[in-house]
């Protein structure tokens, strides 16, 4: 199975929420793991995910990476690059298929 969500996840961003100085390494990591399990992301992407963990990125810098992880509704496991584009801003830039 090669299902990919590249068009969907193109400008699929959020805002982050965060009171304070300025985000933290575990701030973008755990509103990225909130976003893939979010009702508007399942509404865009015709997919609910769940069970989703995303490593924490090295820097709060924007262009920053870091890898995700979620399971779907049909029990398929998802891998996805998030982007730090933004103080307080992410974008997904790739969702696949992985098992």
């Amino acid at each position: 199975m090669n299902r990919r969500l590249l068009v969907m996840l193109r400008g699929a961003s959020i805002s982050l929420v965060i009171v304070g100085c300025s985000a933290s390494e575990g701030d973008f990591r755990r509103e990225a793991e909130k976003y893939l399990e979010s009702e508007s992301l399942a509404e865009e992407a015709g997919y609910r995910f769940s069970g989703a963990t995303c490593d924490e990125p090295s820097s709060t810098k924007e262009g920053a990476e870091f890898a995700c992880t979620a399971v779907d509704n049909e029990g398929d496991s998802w891998e996805f690059v998030v982007q730090i584009t933004g103080d307080r801003e992410i974008t997904v830039t790739e969702g696949r298929v992985v098992g």
